[in-house]
């Protein structure tokens, strides 16, 4: 099996597809591989793994452009958190 990766869209919709060849050297890679666990999972559980990995990767490259073009706030981050993880803990 090929390494698939998940891609969204500013349009808002997603595609399943090879990862591309070569990804800025700054910028987070998403994560590989998610459909290598799909066969041994329930579809609920694979699901919140695509999902998991997918934020983490989002996470990482709004830190990145927080960090790189300055973007500083104390409170921010956790105006940001906190509804994440209401969501989070709604599906556990």
């Amino acid at each position: 099996k090929e390494n698939l990766c998940l891609y969204g869209y500013p349009n808002e919709t997603w595609e399943v597809n090879l990862p591309v060849e070569e990804v800025p050297p700054e910028l987070p890679e998403p994560a590989l591989g998610i459909n290598f666990a799909r066969d041994g999972m329930q579809e609920k559980d694979w699901l919140a793994l695509v999902a998991v990995h997918s934020d983490s990767w989002l996470l990482a490259v709004a830190f990145y452009f927080g960090a790189r073009f300055g973007f500083v706030s104390n409170n921010a981050l956790s105006t940001i958190s906190a509804p994440l993880v209401e969501k989070v803990m709604d599906y556990a």
